[in-house]
């Protein structure tokens, strides 16, 4: 009897763990180092709530993360009926999560909103793109969008969360908590947020698109290192953002887990400050790159997962040059444009912010550059402080290893617009560069939407830049991420932390879905 009750129970264990087994991937969970801290995409500026919006929003239109190519969402098509007006031809039976149906007026309602400033914090920047006046809803399904007069890549700049499409019903009711009661079209829907700890959502039932694999999404917030690392090895997770580069290979070589890399999209370039004596001569800021070893700069400090800079953008630009010249390592070549510059015993104090790889990359330079006999002293800066340090004590650095990227958009003028403008000096133009030429030739791409003519514009600028030399471009470090072995869809994430998961599943689930 009791060998007949044992042999029966190991068949209810072995039927119950059968069909949990068949439950494999139905929640997806990702470990995720910083928590969302906000969910209305007009109201947001950082990369994990963008990460997490990006499953709950669609914009009309957006750039494919792999080809890099104009990809049309809730709008079917586009008509460029001038040089600053398009009508868009909205998908037809896009319901929003709330229920409401996806119409011309959300359009507008949503793009009109961006130009507020006490309703976006996108109204100064993306939002001046836009005319407020300049809407006409032809039909429910048919409205004209008219641009502050011409604006290069403004269809592209739609992959920015910026220009996310929200439901007027559900902003209007949720008021000032909107930004923790989100409602979009997109393939997952918000179900609930515990600060610091979790973000669940669940499958739209009436997604208009390719249906999601799992059912339920949930965020976990995984601050430590180590603790990401472990949860994703004992299944507490499926996958993990941020894969530290001293880890990487041992996931690779796991049983049960997988490391995947994808092309980085951040640019880490080390700044001059232009506006200090020391680094006026472009001849000078020519011979710190030369002293410097992108290659071995990339194998210490990020394990070789990564590739060393190209130029003045990264190389996941919409636009990039065919054969960009070479920086290459050359001491020999530093020294002679230090003693034609007139340069001796340079002292430069160089400034970065406390993570791990910054501060590693910060000695690798110190020995490059004394190597040639430039010194130079280190000052580490919590992030929290630091982009306020260099925005108002220009005077006291001379270096620092900054970061841009194109997560949120792949377009060269939107890029450079941020980072080597004189407009931008008071923001994120941390190497401080004013200079007439480029301000032109930035305004001049700013104002053209003939893409062929825009290319050779962002040509003379690559050129110019490159000329006046106000970074040394270091490296693109790879995204790196952790999966359970058997997880599909990982290696097809081309959008640094900001992906679409709908398609993450397990073998299993691809006949289930079917």
């Amino acid at each position: 009897m009791k060998r007949a009750f044992a042999l029966c129970l190991a068949c209810v264990m072995l039927c119950a763990g059968t069909a949990f087994a068949a439950q494999r991937g139905e929640n997806i969970r990702v470990g995720v180092s910083i928590d969302a801290k906000n969910f209305d995409p007009q109201n947001s500026v950082d990369t994990y709530s963008f990460s997490m919006q990006k499953q709950i929003y669609e914009p009309l239109f957006t750039v494919d993360g792999k080809t890099r190519k104009l990809t049309p969402v809730l709008a079917e098509s586009v008509e460029i009926l001038d040089d600053r007006t398009y009508k868009f031809h909205l998908r037809k039976g896009v319901k929003f999560h709330n229920g409401e149906e996806f119409t011309a007026d959300d359009v507008v309602f949503s793009l009109t909103r961006v130009t507020d400033p006490s309703k976006s914090v996108f109204a100064k920047s993306k939002g001046v793109w836009i005319d407020p006046k300049g809407f006409e809803v032809i039909d429910k399904h048919t409205v004209i969008v008219r641009t502050n007069g011409p604006v290069g890549g403004w269809l592209g700049s739609m992959k920015h969360p910026y220009a996310m499409i929200l439901n007027r019903k559900a902003v209007e009711e949720a008021g000032a908590d909107y930004f923790r009661q989100p409602v979009g079209t997109g393939p997952y829907k918000f179900v609930s947020w515990t600060k610091g700890e979790r973000v669940e959502m669940e499958a739209f039932a009436d997604y208009w698109g390719t249906k999601p694999y799992a059912q339920k999404l949930t965020f976990v917030v995984l601050p430590d290192d180590s603790t990401r690392i472990i949860a994703l090895e004992t299944g507490k997770v499926d996958m993990i953002y941020a894969v530290p580069p001293s880890d990487f290979e041992r996931l690779q070589s796991s049983d049960k887990v997988k490391a995947v890399k994808a092309p980085g999209l951040v640019l880490l370039h080390l700044a001059m400050n232009t506006d200090s004596p020391k680094l006026k001569d472009p001849r000078v800021r020519k011979a710190i790159d030369a002293a410097i070893n992108k290659d071995a700069y990339v194998q210490v400090v990020y394990n070789g997962n990564g590739i060393p800079g190209q130029g003045p953008l990264p190389t996941a630009s919409s636009w990039f040059p065919e054969n960009p010249e070479k920086w290459d390592y050359n001491p020999e070549r530093a020294k002679k444009l230090l003693a034609e510059a007139g340069v001796k015993d340079l002292e430069l104090n160089l400034w970065v912010m406390n993570a791990a790889d910054r501060v590693n990359g910060a000695t690798v330079l110190q020995s490059m550059l004394g190597a040639v006999g430039i010194k130079v002293n280190v000052s580490v800066f919590e992030n929290a402080v630091i982009n306020d340090k260099v925005r108002k004590e220009p005077e006291k650095y001379d270096m620092y290893a900054a970061t841009w990227g194109m997560q949120t958009n792949r377009d060269a003028g939107v890029y450079w617009q941020s980072v080597i403008t004189t407009t931008s000096i008071v923001s994120t133009n941390s190497a401080r560069l004013s200079d007439p030429e480029v301000d032109r030739l930035m305004d001049e791409a700013n104002h053209c939407i003939d893409e062929g003519e825009r290319g050779k514009v962002f040509q003379k600028i690559w050129d110019r830049v490159n000329d006046l030399h106000p970074w040394v471009y270091l490296c693109q470090a790879d995204e790196l991420h952790g999966a359970q072995k058997d997880l599909i869809g990982v290696d097809e994430l081309y959008d640094g932390k900001i992906n679409l998961l709908s398609n993450i599943h397990y073998p299993e689930q691809t006949e289930r879905v079917k």
